[in-house]
């Protein structure tokens, strides 16, 4: 995580996670989003794949059970095949013809204040349950990241 201190963008930000990400449990594609609850959206602030996922405009969030249980319970979604994201992922089809076919979709929460999220996708079958519990550790260095960029950038 050297490369926080040396940051210029919220793309170096995202980039610092992403790569950590990768070394920790591998990821194919890598996204952050940023809550704003007070405003009601969030924003994707990194995106591994610019072209398929760009990192622009908003979009309101559902303040539902779903929501909740992210933010209070801090329930990390994890999906292992195309089947168990079936109804999940309304892109599913664009996220199989990314490759991805299994996904973590981590909260990231400090003080009871939902950050954002990490979304990592990978070939179907890779995110096994010691992949997907060392995904685990990215909450701390994700919600620094987070915090970053709140400091230093318009969420």
């Amino acid at each position: 995580m050297d490369a926080l201190a040396t940051f210029k963008t919220e793309h170096d930000v995202g980039l610092a996670l992403h790569t950590l990400a990768e070394a920790t449990v591998g990821v194919k594609l890598f996204t952050m989003t940023a809550d704003n609850p007070k405003g009601g959206y969030v924003r994707r602030v990194y995106s591994s794949d610019e072209k398929a996922y760009p990192v622009l405009g908003t979009k309101p969030i559902v303040f539902d059970d779903t929501y909740r249980k992210m933010t209070e319970e801090r329930f990390v979604y994890v999906a292992n095949s195309v089947e168990a994201m079936r109804g999940d992922f309304p892109d599913l089809d664009f996220i199989i013809s990314l490759g991805c076919g299994s996904a973590v979709n981590m909260p990231v929460v400090a003080g009871g204040e939902m950050l954002g999220s990490v979304n990592l996708l990978h070939e179907e079958g890779w995110y096994t349950p010691e992949r997907a519990e060392a995904a685990r550790q990215l909450a701390i260095p994700a919600a620094a990241c987070f915090l970053i960029l709140r400091s230093r950038f318009t969420i």
